[in-house]
């Protein structure tokens, strides 16, 4: 992983066989940025997404390996307990490459950059804080 600051935003280059979460737990230790907006693109062999159950209070998760466009990737960075708290969702494609065309998109648990991986971060002035949801047992951006 690279990155360089551009003003208010940090331009992030995650490079073939990293881990996306990782490298981004990895950039905000060395940032100390504590709250955040980020986008990007890019390329992976091993997704694993999750869609999130309010009836049953869990995330469900599916894994695909292969050879994948990262069509779009977005989220946010903000605190739980004073830690940082990374909340992204990814939207891949396999473009018919593997002869599927499957598009699919979700929470992200897991992804391993195989080219390359471009991120934009914005860093926010006010470090946003999560808590409980009550009703859907999920971590809200408490505002």
């Amino acid at each position: 992983m690279r990155y360089i600051k551009d003003g208010a935003s940090y331009i992030v280059r995650i490079d073939r066989g990293e881990e996306v979460l990782d490298k981004l737990n990895e950039f905000i230790k060395d940032t100390d940025i504590k709250a955040g907006t980020i986008t990007g693109i890019g390329a992976s062999s091993e997704v694993e997404l999750g869609v999130y159950s309010v009836k049953n209070r869990e995330y469900i998760k599916n894994k695909y390996e292969g050879e994948f466009e990262i069509l779009s990737l977005i989220g946010n960075i903000t605190q739980d307990a004073g830690d940082a708290y990374i909340h992204l969702h990814i939207m891949i494609s396999d473009g018919l490459a593997q002869g599927a065309g499957i598009t699919v998109g979700g929470h992200l648990n897991k992804c391993i950059i195989s080219g390359t991986c471009e991120l934009r971060i914005d860093e926010c002035e006010n470090a946003y804080q999560r808590k409980i949801d009550d009703e859907t047992g999920i971590k809200i951006i408490d505002i």
